[in-house]
């Protein structure tokens, strides 16, 4: 009965930390540029953002089609151990949107 609590209670002791530690850290990041003379607008990259958002987006969606695809190989091919499809048809096209994430993100650096 104790280990069922102690383990969520654990981990969310765990996470809490971690965001503090992070938050404690950028703060102390933030006040020493502040400090030493360098603009704001360094602290806010708009495109690192957006770079972020892309790959996600596209991780997601590919995940997502992986999933999908899966399945429909499933439904054709009846297999005893179909879990393989799911996770072979899951990380490549994840790996196919990494590197279509990274194909036009070159093309943007480029560009410039």
């Amino acid at each position: 009965m104790n280990g069922d609590i102690i383990v969520p209670i654990t981990f969310i002791v765990s996470i809490s930390g971690l965001i503090y530690l992070y938050l404690k850290t950028r703060h102390r990041e933030r006040m020493a540029m502040i400090e030493n003379g360098v603009s704001a607008s360094s602290l806010y990259n708009k495109t690192k953002i957006l770079a972020i958002t892309l790959k996600i987006g596209m991780v997601s969606a590919g995940i997502g089609i992986g999933i999908l695809i899966g399945n429909f190989v499933n439904y054709l091919f009846t297999v005893e151990d179909a879990n393989v499809f799911y996770f072979a048809f899951t990380f490549i096209f994840g790996g196919l949107a990494l590197i279509l994430n990274y194909r036009i993100e070159k093309n943007k650096i480029d560009d410039y």
